[in-house]
């Protein structure tokens, strides 16, 4: 898993932004299955965790399969962001902040057209529920 020297100063990293990286990065190591990931949300999110955790889930299973090439994740515990990290974090800003152009462009980017309404889809609805949740992102530059 390559991974990019520094940090991308412009992602703001706040709870959010931690919680969704993490998670990545633990299923990738761990698989979905793993305890840890389901109660990060949990603690998180309160109430709605378990909602939210099943969204990043059909979130995830969306992008790999509508991902036009292999996406690079950090392992755990790594501070610096991967540019694909970046990407995912913004695509998620773009669904949450109302930026349909933005939104548009990392889908563009990330996916094959003919699968790019089911990750727009299950982006939004992750978004919706982390903000429902009290989860948010900042708005993508």
């Amino acid at each position: 898993m390559p991974s990019m020297p520094q940090p991308h100063h412009e992602t703001k990293y706040n709870d959010c932004a931690q919680l969704l990286v993490h998670a990545w990065r633990m299923t990738m190591v761990h698989g979905i299955d793993c305890p840890l990931i389901a109660q990060q949300f949990r603690c998180s999110c309160g109430a709605d965790g378990r909602e939210v955790f099943r969204a990043f889930c059909t979130f995830l299973c969306a992008l790999a399969l509508a991902q036009r090439r292999c996406l690079t994740v950090n392992p755990p515990g790594r501070y610096a962001l991967t540019t694909d990290e970046v990407r995912m974090l913004t695509l998620i800003a773009a669904a949450q902040n109302d930026c349909p152009c933005t939104l548009d462009a990392h889908l563009a980017w990330l996916s094959w057209r003919p699968l790019r309404q089911t990750l727009k889809e299950s982006v939004r609805e992750l978004a919706g529920l982390l903000s429902t949740s009290g989860q948010h992102l900042p708005v993508p530059v």
